[in-house]
């Protein structure tokens, strides 16, 4: 628990001396409560072990990491676009000549020569796969106490975005606060003392070098620790570092080994420093600060593209790059309060358009280590699931810039991030953006969709070069290209073919939510039209006459009784492709267009092959009899269907309702009831999301104990693992879930409470967003009482449903026509344009 840095040079790392030094630790730090509660946010009375303890701000763009030690800190700083090049990317096999052969070996059953056959066209050595996602460098900051260090406290705001690190010694308090802004797209440090010219400190800018200490039972494996090949990876492929200090700041420069056109071919990052009636000296790369009433430092990333040119050494792009950061940071003046009130302005908006309140009262004001211990499955405390629920929109919003999150958002500690921190779009993806639109941040899908439609070209040769289709292939996994290189002898990730229609569902969803005809038409039919053109060259009829989806891959699982991941009839694939077409159907009438096509696209429909059921009951994983469920796996991608809302197939036929209920029991009670290590937390999203669309509130909140009490640091960062694994996943897939407790929508349709657990007997959520151009301002709920407030953004009939019979109803503001309906707990409502309506509904 207690850091301290190994030396200087371009050493940043930490010598973690481990639990044995607790009372050391205890000895040297005095925990207290200087530090006001946010009225929003937490507080935490221990700093961070590793960087995936530290606090975490970002404005999308530019992340940092605090350690949070007082006199020894370390700062991470992280930038959305710092994916270190590993080589010009490799194209996919160009295997569409002899995909029947591929298909041949699937029909006789020969799954696993099959796969392996298509891993021998790529010419691979291996899994491949994209260019990792690293941290940028540290910035270390050391600083002398007089006395021991007492009141130590730290917390996050998550209305403005600031962290902050807070202790005393005999002279009085000191602080750091740091923020990410989204207005001047740079981080801010203000460092201050009890009294003028107490502040003095040393800091510089390094690399990442972790050099931490492993805890008893942390993975190696035969090239060492975490931190040995994290350090191996930054030498191997990161040259020329360069660090300087001089009294204006600090800089950072490094190249890459294997920049390829089209790379990040070098970095930049400067810290501009403003000691406040203090002085400034530079020793070889620290600077030195001595009796400042304050320090402010401004912190920029710049990644460089242009090639450096070694025969024209005076055009090297980083030295003008670093002429005209020094300029911009000049020029934002000295006012911390001023830059964070705009930083704040533009965050809070955002933020603050949701709230939740269950009940959690008092607890609030507890540290997120004592609400992380009192927390019980029997007894889940209320304040950390509203805590949680506030963190995983802080953290999905910090992380959200040009680019959606990657699998640790936009922050990193390691040169060897799990699964390269890539977008893992066959699960991870889907789940951090999950809440984007009904949490009541649209603006945020549209880095996604942008994103998305940034690597069509590389979907495209995917599609010609694996399946010789038109259309597209959204990989399993990407970060600065498309390519389809997910093949393996073991892993049939290319085989996936339902990833562009998953897609596809988030560029229409959009459309629902905001009514934008204009993103319709440019954005989402387009991409959606390339979806299904695919699917029309890529499927085939089998002796049933229904359609054969072959070769698939039904994410990361392998049946029951086979010994490859390579099969046919994924049921995801099947239900991600009708769902495509019936919302390319419906997005092609609303602008009038595909007359001709849509005829296609509805006798596609007829032949999809139906939802099946095993002997158990269970809705099955692979739409054949050749094949059987392995309901112990993590993912739950035979639930798709019920990932967002229970279309029209799935409403009308209570044994498939049966079936998926009884899917969810089995992983919860099996799968989940036995997994002491807890992996892959993104599985209990799923589920939850599942349960909640079928109104079982009991599952659902099963699923939500287990993401509250199992998955959150007393950072409230999120983890991919029982505690562990800094993966930004729930982060945006439990809000989700407990948004869907408490409503959903389809268009024309609002439901109020399906799943709400009985351990809520009240409470209030705010600002949900509902499908139609609706906004939930207010839903308060009591025992035999609801209270609703709606605003719509065009005059539209919809149906309220309460979840039990209306006994009486009263409009108590706005002008609404209601009137009730042949169900006994559905009303029909005539929503005014831009009114807000206010509805009482007595159960």
């Amino acid at each position: 628990m207690f850091l301290e840095h190994t030396n200087w040079g371009f050493r940043f790392g930490f010598v973690i001396l481990g639990f044995v030094m607790l009372g050391l630790f205890a000895d040297s730090f005095a925990f207290g409560g200087g530090l006001a509660v946010p009225k929003r946010g937490f507080i935490s009375s221990q700093p961070g072990e590793t960087w995936e303890e530290g606090l975490i701000s970002g404005n999308g763009t530019i992340g940092a990491n605090i350690r949070s030690v007082p006199l020894d800190e370390t700062i991470v700083f992280t930038h959305e676009r710092m994916f270190l090049p590993q080589g010009p990317p490799a194209m996919p096999p160009d295997q569409a000549n002899r995909l029947f052969e591929i298909r041949n070996l699937i029909d006789r059953g020969l799954y696993k020569q099959a796969t392996q056959l298509a891993f021998d066209f790529s010419g691979q050595k291996g899994f491949m796969y994209p260019d990792p996602f690293v941290p940028c460098f540290d910035m270390g900051i050391k600083m002398q106490a007089k006395g021991k260090v007492t009141d130590y406290m730290r917390s996050v705001n998550f209305e403005t975005g600031e962290a902050t690190v807070h202790w005393a010694d005999d002279r009085g308090v000191f602080e750091r606060r740091l923020f990410v802004s989204r207005s001047a797209g740079v981080a801010v440090l203000l460092i201050t003392g009890p009294k003028a010219g107490s502040v003095s400190c040393e800091m510089k800018l390094g690399p990442r070098q972790p050099k931490e200490k492993l805890k008893e039972g942390a993975y190696r494996n035969k090239r060492g620790t975490v931190s040995e090949r994290s350090w191996a990876r930054f030498k191997e492929f990161v040259k020329d570092v360069v660090t300087t200090a001089d009294e204006s700041g600090l800089t950072f420069s490094s190249r890459f080994t294997k920049a390829y056109p089209g790379s990040i071919q070098s970095l930049n990052g400067m810290a501009h420093v403003i000691a406040g009636n203090g002085t400034k000296k530079a020793d070889g790369d620290t600077l030195k600060i001595s009796g400042a009433d304050s320090v402010l430092v401004i912190v920029d990333i710049e990644p460089i593209y242009k090639a450096f040119d070694a025969r024209r050494p005076k055009n090297d792009p980083s030295l003008a790059g670093f002429k005209k950061t020094k300029k911009k940071l000049a020029d934002l003046g000295a006012d911390y309060k001023k830059l964070l009130g705009e930083h704040a302005a533009i965050h809070g908006k955002i933020f603050n358009r949701m709230r939740l309140d269950i009940g959690g009262g008092k607890d609030h004001n507890l540290t997120s280590e004592k609400l992380l211990s009192i927390t019980t499955n029997e007894n889940v405390c209320k304040a950390l699931v509203e805590k949680t629920f506030d963190a995983g929109r802080y953290n999905i919003l910090s992380c959200t810039g040009e680019l959606p999150p990657n699998l640790q958002g936009v922050w990193g500690g390691t040169y060897v991030p799990g699964w390269a921190s890539d977008f893992t779009q066959n699960g991870n993806v889907p789940s951090a953006i999950a809440s984007m639109m009904r949490g009541n941040m649209p603006e945020l899908m549209l880095a996604y969709t942008s994103y998305i439609e940034s690597i069509v070209p590389w979907m495209e040769i995917n599609a010609k070069n694996m399946f010789g289709c038109r259309g597209i292939v959204l990989p399993s996994r990407t970060s600065t290209n498309g390519f389809n290189n997910a093949l393996a002898p073991n892993f049939a990730g290319g085989f996936w073919v339902g990833g562009a229609a998953w897609s596809a569902h988030f560029f229409y969803d959009y459309y629902e939510y905001t009514g934008d005809k204009q993103f319709l038409a440019r954005h989402a039919l387009p991409f959606m039209e390339k979806a299904a053109v695919f699917f029309e060259d890529y499927l085939y009829e089998g002796s049933d006459g229904k359609y054969v989806f072959s070769p698939t891959q039904s994410p990361e699982n392998t049946p029951g009784n086979s010994n490859s991941q390579g099969t046919f009839n994924s049921t995801m694939d099947v239900a991600a492709a009708k769902e495509l077409l019936n919302n390319l159907i419906i997005g092609s009438k609303v602008l009038g267009k595909n007359e001709k096509k849509i005829a296609v696209w509805e006798g596609m429909l007829k032949k999809m092959p139906e939802y099946m059921i095993n002997e158990d009951g269970i809705i099955k994983e692979w739409l054949t009899p050749k094949l059987e469920n392995n309901d112990h796996h993590r993912h739950c991608s035979q639930l798709y269907p019920l990932f967002d809302y229970m279309g029209k197939e799935i409403a009308e036929n209570p044994k498939l309702q049966s079936a998926f209920r009884k899917s969810i029991e089995y992983k919860l009670d099996v799968h989940w009831g036995k997994n002491a290590r807890g992996f892959m937390s993104f599985g209990l999203v799923q589920l939850g999301q599942a349960a909640t669309s079928l109104g079982e509130s009991d599952m659902a909140y099963k699923c939500l104990t287990h993401l509250v009490n199992r998955f959150w640091l007393h950072n409230l960062a999120s983890m991919h693992n029982h505690k562990t694994l800094f993966n930004m996943d729930i982060s945006g897939g439990m809000p989700d879930v407990i948004i869907k407790m408490l409503s959903n929508s389809q268009q024309g349709k609002v439901q109020l409470l399906p799943a709400v657990p009985k351990a809520w007997p009240t409470g209030t959520v705010e600002g949900v967003l509902c499908r139609g151009q609706i906004e939930i301002k207010s839903l308060k709920w009591a025992p035999g009482k609801i209270t609703v407030t709606l605003l719509s953004a065009k005059e539209q009939k919809i149906d309220l449903k309460a979840p039990a019979d209306i006994r009486k109803y009263d409009v108590t503001r706005g002008k609404a026509s209601v009137r009730k309906t042949s169900r006994k707990n559905v009303l029909n409502v005539t929503l005014p344009k831009q009114q807000a309506v206010t509805i009482e509904i007595v159960k």
